[in-house]
């Protein structure tokens, strides 16, 4: 088989190496991350990010490693061979699907932004990893355009994160070296509207006009905007609640919020699905 290096050995100073990439110190000293599983490995190649992969060898045994194995040579990609246990040093999950892939990470700036929906997100010191990786998520299937992380939001490449999107890590950019002030420049200067959620709000959601250019601001989980000054958002809307309940998972009101902004601009019945 082209390409395959066989690896048996803990000790080995490749291996080594890429262990490391479980730390985000090392993550953000080489550029780059771990993925496991085959989806995320193939959707990695598709995106041309994928650097080397990690294979356990009864992986190639079955009718999907098989394929996976073809389209991985066919790209020339670097890989090695190793046993489950070796897997298993590499990999996060408790029970790894046998193949983990190695990937840089893609830098983008605000020159990099393509404008094709008129819809961004601007996530303000958000700290839960899970919520992060499932709006970026349904960030993918939304059409976002960009997803814009301001200062203390978590890094974007943490394996929890990276697992939650579900490959849309690989399709959405995210811009995480931006200031507000500069961030509120450039939504400006590209006419969106900038619209907050926010518990204090006095309008509800659904009463707002998201036809033109939008970006929705999410804040930290318990403590709101940390950034940003809510004074200079041009629209504030809250998620009306019942039975005393006090707020709502960042990921879920974001979720809530951007397919009001697609149903009023397509309508659901055109999703695709629906």
């Amino acid at each position: 088989m082209k390409n395959v290096e066989f690896i048996s050995s803990r000790q080995n100073s490749l291996l080594k190496e890429r262990c490391k990439l479980r730390q985000k110190k090392y993550r953000e000293k080489t550029g780059l991350f771990l993925i496991e599983g085959i989806r995320l490995v193939e959707e990695a190649i598709k995106a041309g990010q994928v650097k080397e992969v990690f294979v356990e060898e009864s992986l190639f045994n079955t009718e999907r490693g098989r394929e996976l194995f073809n389209i991985i040579e066919n790209n020339a990609l670097p890989i090695f061979q190793v046993s489950k246990d070796i897997i298993k040093v590499l990999a996060d999950t408790e029970s790894p699907q046998g193949i983990v892939g190695v990937i840089a990470q893609k830098k983008f700036t605000l020159s990099d932004v393509s404008i094709k929906n008129g819809l961004v997100l601007i996530l303000d010191g958000l700290q839960d990893p899970g919520n992060l990786g499932t709006i970026w998520r349904t960030a993918w299937a939304a059409g976002v355009d960009a997803i814009f992380c301001l200062p203390g939001t978590v890094e974007p490449y943490n394996s929890k994160i990276v697992r939650a999107t579900m490959g849309g890590i690989f399709h959405v950019p995210i811009v995480t070296d931006t200031e507000w002030p500069l961030l509120r420049q450039w939504c400006q200067e590209k006419g969106f509207e900038l619209v907050a959620g926010d518990l204090k709000a006095e309008r509800n959601y659904f009463t707002v006009n998201y036809t033109e250019r939008v970006a929705l601001l999410i804040g930290n989980e318990a403590k709101g905007f940390l950034t940003v000054n809510l004074d200079e958002v041009g629209t504030r809307v809250k998620i009306p609640m019942q039975n005393e309940a006090e707020s709502l998972n960042a990921a879920v009101a974001c979720g809530i919020l951007v397919y009001e902004i697609i149903k009023q601009r397509t309508g659901l019945s055109q999703l695709k699905g629906l």
